[in-house]
């Protein structure tokens, strides 16, 4: 082995791989870096190590160097070539100079990296280094071929790729943060003449590493009062201007009100050799405590400008929660007026961003068109009457693409839209079509105001004549409900085989008719081969409910179950799968701006296609691709199951149980249809295939095959320059489209069905109420409860309802007699019954009266119409009227009742009282009750009650 097991701790090697070294001075650019902490590489020799660097990096490890981390690439880089090379460089990484650590190197490019630090080593002795060598380098490193970095085969696409573009990441909330790190300022030197150099300031520096130094130099005042606001934002220094102009700043520390002793002075003029505004004195000394109210030094458009990249993200954010944000990150309190006019200031400044960037759409379509010949960039733009032009939609699609599809793949295309979610609002209409593995395959993508019939109409003339599919003979779409998009597939694809989602059949269909029952009865006959399997199952959804068939009748089950498929199709799929895939992929990029957006949908294209023609390419000598294989062999381990009974020349009867299919091998067709619809052997095929002991593979469409994938693949889109090389087209700039408002808050994401949330695991814990109808419990009708019931006796309770809510008035029924006011003195020619005085609750009593008083009159209640009592009611004095009786009606005269008055100078008017009066409640009759006792009390009653009737 290549090191003594007595050490006690391992080696830790920093892998560099996946770069490429460059010359003077000697670096290693782009470099993937591992660190290996827990791996005893003194127990390797030369072999084990070259594997193990191998297996890592996933590729070939021929040129491997090493380096200390403690000396200059040039000087300490060896390299690792055998054995001997080996333990010298495990010796090395235990020596005291290296400290257990040690770099690693993978030369990918066979580079004579040796020659090279020989020479540098030279140079720098002999002192030829200038600085036009430099700038040669710098121009043949830039020319050089970067090799591509490959990927694993399970490879995740990244949409980050256009990150270092300024102009495209401007206002996508991507470009770089106040709060990323950057190089420090540089350090006070001084040259030949011993004249003080003094630095510059870097305004890309991060936020919290500004710090005013003696003599550095600005460009104007902003950027030294953005400098000293970060300085007192860090520090939680209360920092204020006291002389601020064009010519001159002086800053302090402190008002003298609060804290006079604090020293800190800073005094900046402009510099009178240079243009340049420099600190000329500076006592950087403090001895005040930290305050988080900074007052006027913190503006809202220094909020404004560290909130920018967030408002890009996210312009609903609230002002309560910026001012949070506010609070948490800088440890600082403003106030929600700060927040207010700093969120108003960042979005004005994104909107003159955005016009700069929707100015450039043409500039990019005419990009495309030069580099990628024969593809097809249309923009519409909508003039106004005053000449103002606006966005109105672009559709993409690449000579590439559409010449891998039309070269090897099935005539089947998805389409679809989805919401853009940034700052940039619309909608983006996609065709995928599927390659031979199974896979999505991105044809054209458009972005428009809004999906409609007129926008699908559109995206289907520029697709169709793409594709070169005239009016669809032979093509099938897939596609969602969407009532536009249905129709403009009549109009302009007539001839061509419409699918609709079934899962979006499946959604509408479940707001109507849920149940466990119905979902796997509707699953079974859209996935049905054959008609009379279709018509089983739609049988006995009829039996449960007759309502349930019908609703599934009219949305036309030829769209949407496999009975009805063309057969030359090579495609069995009822979900629109491919499409919503590719709205999961592009999620990230649909909240960026529109060139952005387009520029990353353009990358993972162009990316994809390579990396699926390397893939395909490993594939070896497979005659069909990977997804088919694996339902091939699935199907393998079900036929056994069956039974095969030879008919005549390649042609079988396979049974099982009451089940039987005809095969003909000769033909490629199974009496299930599943081998027709979908161009691979069903399992009655397979068995068939198997009892021949031939391999169905041989019987797999030839549009599975690899080789039909390689085709697909082989075709790329060309490279574009970045967008400060784009030309410049001679048309007037688009300014954005028109903010269109719909009704109701927006909203992010997707709303998913019940049944999605459901495969994910997210179930709720209570069942929901949501759309259920409630049933009376008196009379057992739908659309009441039994407090609003009509047929509801009076002696039954009803159950409660919430306050301040009146009840619902019931209808007039025909027949019934509304009761008619009578005289009470006269009788009652309805009801010869004389009817006694009611008892009168003790509890509703006045207790201030002793004596009983005969029943009021009560009119009828007219809730119940039957039986109205015409009880007399006595003539009561006006103090004893209640108030709050809302119906005044006239009552015959009474006798008056002599009354012990202790005021018998004052005369009191008789007032008619109200005959239907309102019960009281409780509360209100303690309250009546106390208010009297106040009034005995103040006018000094010693037992007489004037209120009591004798």
């Amino acid at each position: 082995m290549a090191s003594d097991s007595k050490q006690s701790k391992y080696l830790t090697v920093y892998i560099h791989y996946n770069g490429l070294f460059a010359r003077k001075p000697l670096v290693y650019l782009n470099a993937v870096v591992v660190s290996i902490r827990d791996v005893d590489f003194g127990a390797m020799d030369f072999k084990d190590f070259n594997l193990f660097i191998a297996k890592l990096i996933e590729g070939s490890c021929d040129n491997v160097y090493y380096c200390t981390r403690n000396e200059p690439l040039a000087e300490g880089i060896r390299s690792i070539r055998s054995d001997a090379d080996y333990f010298e460089f495990i010796e090395t990484g235990y020596s005291d100079e290296a400290g257990l650590r040690m770099n690693v190197y993978i030369d990918h490019e066979n580079e004579p990296v040796l020659d090279w630090a020989d020479m540098e080593v030279m140079e720098d002795d002999e002192g030829h280094y200038s600085e036009e060598d430099l700038d040669d380098d710098i121009d043949s490193q830039l020319s050089d071929d970067v090799p591509y970095e490959h990927e694993a085969d399970d490879y995740i696409p990244s949409l980050d790729k256009t990150i270092g573009d300024e102009f495209l990441h401007r206002v996508s909330g991507m470009c770089k943060d106040i709060d990323d790190e950057a190089e420090t300022d540089e350090v006070e030197t001084k040259n030949g003449d011993d004249k003080p150099v003094y630095p510059i300031h870097n305004e890309n520096q991060k936020w919290d590493k500004m710090v005013p130094i003696l003599g550095m130099r600005f460009s104007n005042p902003m950027e030294l009062k953005n400098c000293l606001t970060n300085y007192a934002v860090k520090n939680g220094y209360n920092l204020y201007f006291e002389k601020n102009d064009s010519q001159r700043l002086l800053v302090r520390c402190c008002k003298e009100n609060k804290n006079p002793s604090c020293p800190f002075r800073l005094w900046a003029s402009w510099m009178s050799s240079e243009r340049s505004f420099q600190i000329k004195s500076l006592v950087d000394e403090h001895n005040c405590s930290r305050v988080f109210k900074l007052g006027s030094i913190v503006t809202y458009k220094w909020i404004g400008m560290h909130f920018k990249n967030q408002l890009v993200k996210n312009p609903k954010m609230s002002i309560r929660k910026m001012k949070a944000k506010v609070s948490t990150k800088f440890n600082l309190i403003v106030s929600v007026t700060q927040c207010r006019n700093a969120k108003r200031y960042a979005l004005d400044e994104i909107e003159g961003s955005l016009m700069e960037h929707y100015g450039k759409v043409w500039s990019y379509g005419e990009e495309i068109m030069r580099t990628n010949p024969g593809s097809t960039v249309k923009i519409d733009v909508n003039v106004m009457p005053d000449s103002t032009t606006y966005f109105s939609k672009m559709y993409v699609c690449f000579k590439g693409v559409k010449d891998g599809w039309i070269a090897a793949c099935r005539r089947v295309i998805g389409v679809d839209g989805c919401f853009l979610k940034g700052i940039c609002r619309g909608q983006l209409l996609a065709a995928m079509g599927r390659d031979a593995n199974n896979h999505i395959f991105p044809i054209a993508w458009a972005v428009v105001e809004v999906e409609n019939k007129e926008t699908w109409k559109w995206f289907l003339d520029l697709l169709l004549d793409d594709i070169e599919m005239g009016i669809g003979h032979g093509l099938t779409l897939i596609s969602d409900q969407h009532k536009g998009l249905i129709e403009a597939v009549k109009e302009r694809v007539p001839a061509a085989e419409h699918r609709q989602c079934a899962r979006h059949i499946y959604a509408n269909f479940k707001k109507r008719f849920k149940g466990e029952q119905y979902r796997k009865l509707f699953w079974a006959a859209a996935a049905s081969t054959t008609q009379p399997k279709f018509e089983a199952e739609m049988n006995s959804i009829k039996k449960i409910d007759p309502l349930a068939y019908e609703h599934l009748m009219e949305r036309d089950p030829k769209s949407w179950c496999r009975a009805f498929f063309e057969v030359d199709r090579a495609c069995d799929a009822y979900e629109n799968g491919i499409s919503e895939s590719f709205n999961s992929i592009i999620d990230l990029a649909r909240k960026r701006p529109l060139i952005t957006m387009l520029e990353e949908i353009r990358i993972y294209a162009m990316e994809r296609m390579y990396k699926m023609l390397q893939e395909g390419q490993s594939w070896g000598n497979l005659k069909i691709c990977p997804s088919i294989r694996l339902k091939i062999s699935k199907l393998k381990k079900q036929q056994r199951f069956w039974g095969v009974i030879p008919s005549g020349i390649q042609q079988y009867e396979v049974r099982i149980g009451n089940d039987g299919y005809a095969v003909d091998l000769n033909n490629n067709t199974c009496g299930c249809r599943s081998w027709q619809v979908s161009g691979i052997p069903c399992v009655h095929a397979v068995a068939a295939i198997s009892y021949l002991n031939r391999n169905a593979e041989d019987y797999v469409a030839p549009w599975f095959h690899t080789s039909m994938f390689l085709t697909c693949y082989n075709h790329t889109i060309n490279p574009l320059n970045g967008s400060s090389m784009w030309p410049e087209a001679p048309y007037m700039k688009p300014l954005p489209p028109q903010k269109r408002r719909l009704p109701g808050r927006p909203t992010l994401k997707r709303k998913k069905d019940q049944s999605e949330m459901e495969s994910k695991g997210k179930t709720r814990h209570t069942i929901s109420k949501a759309g259920s109808v409630n049933r009376c419990t008196i009379c057992r009708e739908r659309g009441h409860n039994r407090s609003t019931c009509p047929t509801r006796p009076a002696d039954v309770a009803s159950t409660s309802r919430p306050k301040n809510k009146k009840p619902k008035k019931c209808k007039k029924e025909k027949g019934k007699v509304e009761p008619v006011q009578v005289d009470p003195v006269q009788a009652n020619p309805v009801d010869p019954v004389q009817v006694p005085a009611p008892q009168v609750d003790p509890v509703q009593a006045d207790p201030v009266d002793p004596i009983q008083v005969p029943a009021p009159h009560v009119e009828p209640v007219q809730e119940d119409p039957v039986d109205p009592l015409q009880v007399p009611a006595p003539h009561v004095e006006p103090v004893q009227a209640d108030p709050m009786d809302p119906v005044d009606v006239p009552t015959p005269p009474v006798d008056p009742v002599q009354v012990d008055d202790p005021h018998p100078d004052v005369d009191v008017p008789a007032q008619p009282v109200a005959t239907r009066q309102r019960i009281r409640k409780y509360s209100e009759r303690i309250t009546k009750i106390g208010l009297r006792r106040k009034v005995l009390k103040k006018e000094g009653s010693t037992g007489h009650n004037p209120m009591v009737l004798e």
